[in-house]
């Protein structure tokens, strides 16, 4: 994370924590402090998946250690269960993931050519391999239970006592399972996927 871009992201209002916005707004930046509370060493040999997990880990950890916080979600990651945006959020938050600064587009030529830079030894990735201590956190969270909803009404349709066997049984990537696991998304228009029990909606 480029920690002086985040915080110009708060102070000029372009960053989704409307909450923490205001609050500098009224009170002045002086009144705020930035602390790094764990470093994460670089690790080139882990892939997106895997660095989400650890992340996660990591700002659960340090969201567990605070009562009052301007992170509007209690859990870390981007979990949405529990939680609405306001319009105000949700109109900013639309402009953000749709801004195209450059207004520039790629043809399929071009992303063929970018994509035969990355193959083989040119990969990043090429001949290296995970430490044994985040293979042990990614081995963690696949390890763990999982339940599938009902995304209307939160009914419990299956508890998967361990992530793989849920990314077995509906015939997804361990990426996708990151991406909607705890989210708030819904899956294939129907499912929602939480790594704790959910309370069924009152109908």
């Amino acid at each position: 994370m480029d920690l002086a871009r985040r915080i110009l992201e708060h102070i000029n209002n372009k960053h989704s924590n409307l909450h923490l916005q205001r609050a500098i707004s009224k009170y002045d930046l002086s009144n705020f402090s930035l602390y790094i509370l764990e470093l994460l060493p670089a690790d080139e040999d882990l892939t997106s998946e895997e660095l989400s997990i650890i992340l996660i880990k990591l700002e659960h950890k340090s969201l567990d250690l605070f009562k009052d916080k301007y992170n509007i979600n209690p859990n870390a990651g981007k979990t949405r269960l529990g939680a609405r945006h306001s319009e105000a959020t949700r109109e900013l938050m639309s402009q953000l993931r749709n801004g195209n600064p450059t207004n520039r587009t790629y043809s399929s030529e071009d992303l063929a050519r970018m994509s035969e830079r990355v193959k083989g030894s040119n990969n990043p990735m090429f001949g290296k391999s995970v430490t044994e201590e985040n293979k042990k956190l990614i081995s963690e969270f696949f390890s763990k239970s999982v339940y599938l909803y009902d995304a209307n009404t939160l009914t419990l349709i299956a508890r998967y006592s361990k992530h793989k066997y849920l990314v077995k049984d509906l015939g997804i990537s361990p990426k996708t399972l990151i991406k909607y696991n705890d989210s708030g998304l819904v899956f294939r228009d129907k499912y929602i996927i939480s790594s704790t029990e959910l309370e069924p909606k009152d109908t």
